[in-house]
């Protein structure tokens, strides 16, 4: 009997203590899914700081490889489709986050078409910043207020060998430069996100006369410096640019600017817009008034109204009939139904020379117009193929200067027909009612106020 009780005895006490520990795993687990399942609850909480957004994000992205430190600078490598910025009025793509922690980027698309030059600072670098004159920094006055960039560092380096690429010359004298091909080759090369469908300068120089380019299928070639081909700039960001939101993704890129946007002249250069149920872009812009250009050819029912600049002469006349300055400031402007809200406004009709290819000549003259069309300097100039230029060759008055097929310049006879792309101003004060400034998210305009 002795001997059957403590046999009880022992088996209560290994089951109170089994019940013991259990109670005690129940207990400890129960409580950990607790803690976790609050601290899933919480918001996540991400810096203001673009830079540290960019990092923290990456760190989780599933494919390490496409995004990569080394030596304290962050690189995306590969067809990413996680580093859109919107900027100003334009998209851009990180390229990458240098050791200082600035941001340098390189736009999606290009803006115009330029000629190298003898060297980078003939033509591109003057077109691209602010310099002494007027004439000077047409992209960087279209970005307005520019607090957030630093000096860019553009690599100047000369190989006949990509092999040997690298950026070694360099010069920290712009806000804005090119991309260059040590930087294209880092990303991936024609397996990256930096190819686009055009065909655009790089920094770097061949040899003399000739000069690293991307062509659209992302193949590294040269050609000589007189060429014109697309620019694609290149901006770097301060290390305390502050981001308001957004994912990276094209449809939702990080977002830095906080503009109201209430009447037009609050909207960016380079931001769309809807008027007369046609889209448009936005190319300059002054206190008053602002200066588009549809992103499409004036259309005959579906297809493109093909129509001859002149029987005569490149000159501009509305009081020619047989002239198309007087069929858009006469015929197209009436069939407007909100054409109350266009007003005048100075069209670039300087000369252009194929031997100088210097876009400053083009800027000497203008015209007041209210509907013209893009001159050789003006941005977006190159986007819709096969359309008149307001821009002419001074030694040939028979002669004027056109978008071709390949969305390159051309000179054409002023008796040939070819397509329109229209160039309106409309009045500053007019009440944005709503959209974002996007191709996606055009702003949509009410009346004036």
């Amino acid at each position: 009997m002795k001997k059957s009780r403590r046999k009880i005895k022992k088996q209560l006490i290994f089951n109170l203590i089994s019940i013991i520990f259990l109670l005690g795993c129940v207990t400890y687990y129960v409580g950990r899914l607790i803690y976790y399942y609050k601290e899933s609850q919480k918001p996540v909480v991400y810096s203001d700081l673009l830079y540290e957004r960019i990092i923290d994000e990456n760190d989780t992205y599933d494919l390490k490889t496409s995004f990569i430190e080394l030596n304290g600078i962050y690189r995306f490598v590969g067809n990413v489709n996680n580093n859109y910025v919107k900027y100003k009025g334009f998209l851009w793509r990180v390229i990458r986050i240098n050791q200082d922690h600035s941001i340098t980027m390189v736009s999606e698309d290009t803006i115009t078409s330029l000629a190298y030059g003898s060297d980078l600072n003939t033509i591109i670098l003057p077109y691209l910043n602010k310099g002494e004159d007027n004439t000077s920094g047409i992209f960087e006055n279209a970005l307005e207020d520019d607090k957030d960039l630093v000096k860019n560092k553009v690599c100047l380096d000369r190989f006949n060998d990509i092999s040997i690429a690298g950026c070694y010359e360099t010069t920290y004298d712009y806000k804005i430069g090119l991309l260059s091909l040590d930087d294209y080759l880092k990303a991936g090369a024609n397996e990256s996100y930096l190819v686009n469908e055009t065909t655009f300068w790089t920094s770097n120089r061949y040899n003399s006369e000739n000069v690293w380019y991307i062509a659209s299928d992302g193949l590294v070639s040269n050609n000589l410096n007189n060429t014109k081909l697309g620019i694609r700039p290149v901006i770097t960001l301060s290390d305390q640019t502050k981001v308001l939101g957004g994912e990276g993704i094209s449809e939702n890129p990080y977002l830095i600017d906080n503009v109201s946007l209430n009447k037009l002249t609050d909207a960016y250069i380079g931001n769309y817009v809807t008027f007369n149920d046609t889209l448009w872009r936005i190319v300059a812009k002054d206190k008053d008034k602002v200066k588009l250009v549809s992103t499409e050819c004036i259309k005959n029912g579906e297809e493109c109204l093909s129509i001859a600049y002149s029987n005569y002469s490149n000159k501009i006349s509305t009081s020619d009939k047989t002239n198309l300055m007087y069929y858009l400031n006469k015929t197209y402007l009436n069939s407007l139904k909100d054409n109350a809200l266009i007003v005048s406004g100075p069209f670039y009709t300087g000369t252009y020379s194929l031997t100088t290819n210097d876009y400053r000549t083009v800027l000497k003259n203008t015209a007041n117009l209210k509907v013209g069309m893009l001159s050789v300097a003006d941005l977006f100039a190159y986007e819709v193929p096969n359309t008149f230029l307001l821009t002419t060759d001074i030694a040939n008055e028979s002669a004027i200067f056109s978008v071709n097929a390949n969305k390159g310049l051309y000179e054409s006879m002023t008796t040939q027909k070819l397509n329109v792309r229209p160039v309106i101003y409309l009045k500053g004060d007019i009440e944005i009612k709503s959209g974002n400034g996007t191709y996606l998210s055009p702003l949509t305009l009410g009346g004036s106020s």
